[in-house]
């Protein structure tokens, strides 16, 4: 029975997917928090002043919503990545049982 790497190589390879890398979509969701924090505590110190600047109240609120976007970014990639690992593993033993089946027949 091959492996998950082979598995998933060959699953790539069929549906002309590329490989996806987890660490990328780790930076992605740590980055897009990040992003989103500071667009909040940008947003918060904009707003507390005695003149609000409406310009940095909409920087703030882009930025904010640039980092909630990257952070579902890079989670959708983990997402993908583990649908794409369970397609493998599917595939694979649905071929075994149709060996089986077919020995036996």
């Amino acid at each position: 029975m091959p492996d998950q790497e082979t598995r998933l190589a060959d699953l790539h390879a069929r549906l002309s997917l590329k490989r996806l890398n987890r660490v990328w979509a780790k930076a992605e969701i740590f980055l897009g928090l990040a992003a989103a924090g500071a667009g909040l505590l940008l947003g918060d110190w904009a707003l507390a002043q005695r003149e609000i600047n409406f310009g940095l109240v909409l920087m703030s609120l882009g930025l904010f919503v640039f980092g909630g976007y990257l952070a579902l970014a890079g989670h959708r990639s983990h997402l993908y990545q583990s649908s794409n690992e369970l397609t493998a593993y599917l595939v694979e033993e649905i071929h075994c049982a149709n060996q089986r089946v077919s020995r036996h027949a």
